[in-house]
């Protein structure tokens, strides 16, 4: 009876421990667009950067194809819209997530919307890496009025996941060099309970400023390389 027995415990072990080591399928599969997205950009990065020929072959391509993005963040990747942002040196990663949100509907914006819905996945890599390869620099020299405050309050509510010097990591983006109108205008939009943007962290770090921090911030990370 005591070996009928074993024998059962060590049958259902076994089984327990085939479903640890070999989960089902559908798990295994589950691999979202964005994560698809993320490894082709990881390729094609290596490939551009694989040699000088391939570099400037891709960049006279995309120079062409991107026209309709220089149109409001400018050809060199500097907006001079006050309500568009700096694209030059951007994350790479950052960018093709948020054109995967645009596409997905994730983010909302009339015009980014009708533009990305054209565009394949190798699209979205192509131009990610095309403006991140762009030479950034700051929407301002010289720091003006708060420009001070802004620092402390950057390394207190922003630095941690947009870096020390606002130059993006992870998915984060960069923030040095953004024109301050478009800092100010982002901040409030987070603030909105109804915003386009929903990123629960941003609303949340929004919420908390006042409008002389908003200010301040924006006089600082202006001014940043």
């Amino acid at each position: 009876m005591f070996i009928k027995e074993l024998a059962l415990w060590v049958c259902c072990l076994s089984g327990i421990v085939a479903c640890v080591s070999a989960p089902p399928d559908r798990y295994v599969r589950q691999i979202t667009p964005e994560r698809v997205l993320q490894e082709k950009l990881e390729q094609q990065w290596a490939r551009v950067n694989a040699e000088e020929g391939v570099r400037q072959q891709f960049n006279r391509a995309m120079k062409f194809r991107t026209q309709v993005c220089q149109r409001c963040h400018g050809t060199d990747g500097h907006s001079r819209n006050g309500r568009c942002p700096n694209l030059a040196g951007q994350n790479p990663a950052y960018l093709v997530q948020q054109l995967q949100h645009f596409s997905e509907g994730q983010r909302q914006d009339f015009q980014m919307q009708s533009i990305v819905k054209k565009m394949t996945d190798a699209d979205k890599v192509a131009v990610a890496i095309y403006f991140s390869r762009m030479s950034p620099y700051p929407a301002i020299t010289e720091r003006g009025d708060g420009a001070a405050q802004g620092e402390v309050i950057f390394h207190i509510k922003c630095a941690q996941c947009h870096g020390k010097r606002g130059q993006g990591q992870y998915n984060y983006p960069r923030l040095a060099g953004q024109l301050p109108s478009y800092i100010r205008m982002t901040l409030h939009e987070f603030r909105k309970l109804n915003s386009r943007r929903r990123i629960t962290i941003m609303r949340a770090i929004a919420s908390t400023l006042s409008e002389a921090e908003i200010k301040a911030l924006a006089a600082y990370i202006s001014t940043m390389e």
